[in-house]
């Protein structure tokens, strides 16, 4: 009985998430209604508190599971941050939600979303890598890991703030122009 109802517990904290992010990636935090929430997941709102506390922290983790999710889709590479740049495109625009979450995380909160838990350690083999390639003269010296980190992630997103691409080619095109932008800026 009690295995069964472990199951019923994580598989009603999926269907929450599912049904928060959605919510969240079309409303944003301060539009998201924990009643929709509750209703599109089929589970009582007294139900949903006693999972995630409030809806801050069922933001939180609704964007922690799609970066965490992302995460393990595209690894970080300080040796290819072009090839990381066009693979975090594709995966942006393949993941639309992701991109809303982000969007709407740094305007209702004004903070990285690498600085949630859940992204330190992220964040933390980032600025390693980074600082690493620096120091063996293969990504320019000129600009702080945190830096490159930004400029990498703000040249991938820049593409996402103009709307979908029409075809595959206007895709491709941007995809190209993110990763010789991300080049020419941080290689020796």
């Amino acid at each position: 009985m009690k295995e069964r109802t472990r199951r019923n517990a994580a598989q009603s904290r999926e269907t929450l998430l599912a049904a928060a992010t959605e919510e969240f990636a079309s409303h944003g935090l301060a539009g998201a209604r924990i009643d929709r929430i509750a209703q599109a997941a089929g589970i009582s709102k007294p139900m949903l508190y006693t999972y995630f506390g409030d809806k801050e922290a069922l933001f939180d983790a609704a964007l922690t599971q799609e970066v965490m999710d992302a995460a393990q889709a595209d690894r970080f590479d300080p040796n290819d941050l072009e090839g990381y740049a066009g693979r975090t495109y594709d995966l942006l625009v393949e993941r639309p939600r992701l991109w809303r979450l982000l969007t709407w995380h740094h305007l209702e909160r004004g903070q990285d979303v690498l600085m949630l838990p859940a992204g330190e350690v992220l964040l933390g083999e980032k600025l390693d890598g980074i600082a690493a390639a620096q120091a063996e003269g293969r990504i320019v010296a000129d600009f702080t890991p945190m830096d490159v980190v930004r400029l990498v992630a703000a040249l991938t997103q820049l593409w996402c703030m103009t709307g979908a691409a029409r075809d595959a080619t206007e895709h491709a095109a941007r995809r190209a122009t993110i990763m010789r932008a991300v080049g020419r800026l941080l290689r020796v």
